[in-house]
């Protein structure tokens, strides 16, 4: 049986281990018909930038290899009139699909959250590019809310879990 670990990522192996792996996330948006139109103008700055702009990294591992990640950011309260954090870049590499990381990824995002004193986590999606992470939301608990930001893109779908 694979040994599986979620953790935060923490020291530079962890941070290159997710910037690696959210490079396959960038390529899946430029090769997905219907992720192709999804703005990632500024995406290789934000990867370089790594950890930043993000409060944390959480950083799946099986058997010792990386196999997925989240990520989690402050939402202002002026955005959102509530303590609450934005999940994004949810992803798991593909030789690692089928085994629930995704939902376990998403449940470890929410644990965090719930930590560090969050009373909501938010997020966008495009379900045509993203149609199983989609489902997970609903099946989770996320109820489709307003625009909470200024994403541009015309098929985003916004969500939010309360805590």
């Amino acid at each position: 049986m694979a040994e599986i670990v979620v953790r935060e990522a923490i020291g530079e192996e962890d941070v290159e281990a997710v910037r690696m792996l959210l490079e396959r996330y960038g390529e899946y948006l430029t090769a997905n018909p219907h992720g192709a139109h999804i703005c990632i103008g500024s995406y290789a700055e934000e990867l370089a930038g790594l950890p930043k702009p993000y409060a944390a990294l959480l950083l799946a591992l099986i058997d010792k290899k990386a196999a997925g990640c989240v990520a989690l950011k402050p939402i202002s309260q002026s955005a959102v009139k509530e303590r609450a954090c934005e999940m994004k870049r949810l992803w798991v590499d593909a030789e690692f699909r089928g085994l629930a990381l995704g939902r376990r990824l998403v449940e470890e995002a929410i644990a965090w959250a719930k930590r560090t004193g969050h009373e909501a986590i938010y997020l966008d999606t495009v379900p045509a590019a993203f149609p199983e992470a989609s489902r997970i939301y609903r099946a989770m608990g996320f109820v489709q809310v307003e625009r909470y930001n200024d994403n541009p893109v015309a098929d985003v779908m916004f969500f939010r879990l309360g805590l």
